[in-house]
């Protein structure tokens, strides 16, 4: 009876401090690899290539894309043609002297204005936009949530998961 007793109570002593060890091993390492891994990597990755990639490229496209469009278009096609028919019309058409200044400056002007609208709604639209608010929006978004809370969930489950119930089990 008495070496029963005893058996049993270092059994179960035994057994109590390697569920505690098991727990608070499994508990402490598994949340702090799970939480690291998941936070650090699945944030940083997620923030950085999320982030920084798809801001830069929605940056980098928007802004090279609409303003150079915005500005090529509405800089060489509107000033050009709008000064060109302009010129041509008000010179060769109404008088070659007389009207010159007058197609000159109309079509300058007209050219001002066309390149004006089109600089600023291609650089509005392209840039801020194009590459400002969809490229940083949807980097942010997709890098930042997507990353951390897929990074965080895999980190918890893969890691801090398994050694807490290995640790509450045992």
């Amino acid at each position: 009876l008495v070496g029963w007793l005893i058996g049993w109570l270092v059994g179960w002593l035994v057994g109590l401090f390697g569920w505690l060890v098991g727990w608070l091993v499994g508990w402490l390492v598994g949340w702090l690899v799970g939480w690291l891994v998941g936070w650090l990597v699945g944030w940083l990755v997620g923030f950085l290539v999320g982030w920084l990639v798809g801001w830069l490229v929605g940056l980098l496209v928007g802004w090279l894309v609409g303003w150079l469009v915005g500005w090529l278009v509405g800089w060489l096609v509107g000033w050009l043609v709008g000064w060109l028919v302009s010129w041509l019309v008000g010179c060769l058409l109404v008088g070659w002297l007389d009207n010159w200044l007058v197609g000159w400056l109309v079509g300058w002007l007209v050219g001002l204005v066309s390149w004006l609208v089109g600089w600023l709604v291609g650089w509005l639209v392209g840039w801020l936009v194009g590459g400002w608010l969809v490229g940083w929006l949807v980097g942010w978004l997709v890098g930042w949530l997507v990353g951390w809370l897929i990074g965080w969930l895999v980190g918890w489950l893969v890691v801090w998961l398994p050694r807490w119930l290995t640790g509450w089990l045992v």
